[in-house]
C-alpha cells in the first residue's frame, strides 16, 4: 500500500482563540494518520503482538518532520488526511501527508521520516535496523503523479 487516506472533523481543543487549529496539532494529525496507515496493512505501529518475538519487535521514531501550511482548519470542520510513500529506504520510512479541506483546498502539507529502531540488548539503546520484510512487503512508493501537487 502507498496511500491512505483518514477523514476527521477539528476538536474545540485542537483550536486557538479564533477557533483555528493550532499548528502544532498538525504534527499529532500527522502522527495520528501513520498510526492508522499502520492498522489498515494489519499491523500496530507499536510492535507488541506475542507473535513477534521481542528480538524482533521494533520501533519508529521520528527523525524528521516539517509542515507548510497553506489555509486554516477551523473549529468542527471536517478534513482529510492523506498519507503518501514518498520513499522506502532499507531502515527508514517518508512520507508527504496533506490536510485536504471539505472544498478540496489545500490546507497544509507535512513531511515525516520515521527510522525503524529496535532495542539493543546489550546497551539498552535504540539502534537503527532494517525494516523487516513482514512491514516492508505491504509498503509501496506511490506514484510520481500522486507525490507531485496538482
Amino acid at each position: 500500500m502507498h496511500r491512505h487516506t483518514l477523514t476527521d472533523r477539528v476538536q474545540f481543543a485542537d483550536t486557538d482563540m479564533a477557533g483555528i487549529v493550532h499548528f502544532s496539532n498538525f504534527f499529532r494529525y500527522m502522527e495520528r494518520v501513520e498510526h492508522d496507515f499502520f492498522r489498515a496493512l494489519g499491523m500496530s505501529i507499536w510492535d507488541k503482538s506475542a507473535e513477534i518475538p521481542v528480538e524482533e519487535r521494533v520501533g519508529w521514531p521520528r527523525v524528521h518532520v516539517s509542515c507548510d501550511f497553506r489555509a486554516p482548519l477551523f473549529f468542527e470542520e471536517e478534513f482529510t488526511m492523506e498519507l503518501l510513500v514518498e520513499q522506502v529506504r532499507p531502515r527508514t520510512l517518508r512520507y508527504i501527508i496533506r490536510f485536504w479541506k471539505q472544498d478540496g483546498e489545500l490546507s497544509a502539507e507535512g513531511k515525516l521520516v520515521a527510522a525503524c529502531v529496535r532495542k539493543d540488548a546489550q546497551t539498552g539503546k535504540m539502534k537503527a535496523v532494517d525494516i523487516p520484510e513482514r512491514i516492508r512487503s505491504r509498503i509501496s512508493v506511490a506514484p510520481p503523479e500522486l507525490l507531485k501537487l496538482p
